[in-house]
């Protein structure tokens, strides 16, 4: 027959000569192209030049165990399926046989029947996990690319956001960020037109994962592209509807804190799109909330964006947050309850975010822990 039409090859690893003929004959007439060792020494040099699908292999041969030949077949890859056959019907055996991988155990005298179908059977089932084997190195090598993917997506965004802390002319502003996933859909980012100005934002994109990290690069860069406009109303505005078509596709929306600092005169503009989580700490003891609020980004369309206007003194500073937060601290869910005292009198801005963000990164998340605070000096 040509390699075409060739059936499966498999070998016959028997001492008794009459009874491997016989098998062979009959394994042959039904398709099966069938080799014969009589001993260990000759099936350890077959096994050698030729990968067999299928071994049926005696137990007692004349130079070694079949046991020992057992166990370096497993070792090729790939392994061809085992069928022990003994002349001892022993269970201990036969258990023996099945916990060192075979297929199957057989006591002489094995019928013409009988063997066939032990052949096909294991044949089938070698077939099978092959294919398991297969789809399982697939899926692996999918993991680790997605995970490799995942890595480089994370850092990516790590590297948008910007070093913290910064200290400018008669202010200085911090964040701390913990993500829950590789990727987040929370962000924080502050940028100078100049130094008398900044425009610092926190955010947060419904969702998690890669649709609310590609959301959130969309929304900064959004705001950024128009933090050039005089009028900060009408610079969300037009942000929110360069990013109405993402937000639709995805039916998300984005909660945004968004404000521009002047440090001459100490004043605060800001819009609240719906987020919420912000105190102004008067010095170390007086807190303040800021009522100005509008609805999130996406959620209406054509919604007005509402500025308010604080006024920071020398020590008075502007903390934002986003609900992840919550989560890991319910006591800063209660908006008239003050900040914590250890993180109110924190040396610093630095200080003061990590202090609220304590644990964050020592446990797992449910969300995106992100603060944000802006000190006048």
């Amino acid at each position: 027959m040509t390699d075409a039409v060739r059936g499966p090859r498999l070998l016959i690893v028997e001492d008794e000569p009459p009874l491997a003929q016989a098998m062979a004959r009959m394994l042959r007439s039904r398709g099966f192209e069938a080799d014969i060792a009589n001993s260990g020494a000759e099936a350890r040099e077959r096994f050698g030049s030729v990968d067999y699908a299928l071994v049926l292999l005696d137990i007692r041969l004349p130079d070694e165990s079949g046991y020992g030949l057992l166990s370096e077949l497993h070792k090729k890859q790939p392994s061809p399926a085992v069928v022990m056959i003994s002349g001892v019907d022993d269970p201990e055996l036969g258990k023996a046989a099945v916990e060192h991988g075979a297929y199957g155990y057989f006591v002489k005298p094995v019928g013409a029947t009988e063997v066939y179908l032990a052949a096909v059977n294991a044949l089938r089932r070698r077939s099978l996990e092959m294919e398991y084997r297969s789809n399982l190195e697939r899926l692996e090598a999918m993991v680790a690319e997605r995970s490799d993917q995942m890595a480089r997506a994370a850092a990516l965004q790590a590297g948008m956001l910007p070093p913290s802390p910064l200290k400018g002319q008669n202010f200085e502003v911090a964040a701390h960020f913990t993500p829950a996933r590789e990727i987040s859909g929370d962000f924080y980012d502050w940028h100078q037109p100049n130094p008398r100005f900044i425009a610092v934002t926190l955010g947060d994109v419904m969702g998690k994962g890669l649709p609310a990290a590609i959301l959130m690069a969309t929304v900064r860069a959004a705001l950024r592209g128009s933090a050039r406009l005089e009028d900060m109303e009408e610079g969300v505005r037009r942000a929110a509807k360069v990013m109405a078509t993402a937000l639709e596709v995805n039916h998300a929306y984005v909660t945004l804190f968004h404000a521009v600092y002047d440090s001459d005169t100490g004043d605060l503009h800001y819009i609240d799109a719906g987020h919420g989580y912000t105190r102004l700490l008067r010095g170390a003891t007086g807190q303040d909330l800021l009522l100005e609020r509008s609805a999130p980004i996406g959620l209406f369309p054509d919604s007005n964006f509402a500025v308010g206007t604080v006024h920071l003194d020398p020590g008075d500073t502007m903390v934002v947050f986003s609900d992840g937060l919550i989560e890991l601290r319910p006591d800063l869910a209660t908006k008239d309850v003050h900040l914590p005292y250890d993180a109110r009198r924190a040396a610093n801005v630095q200080d003061m975010v990590d202090i609220l963000a304590q644990g964050s990164r020592s446990r797992e998340l449910a969300d995106d822990v992100t603060v944000l605070a802006l000190r006048r000096l």
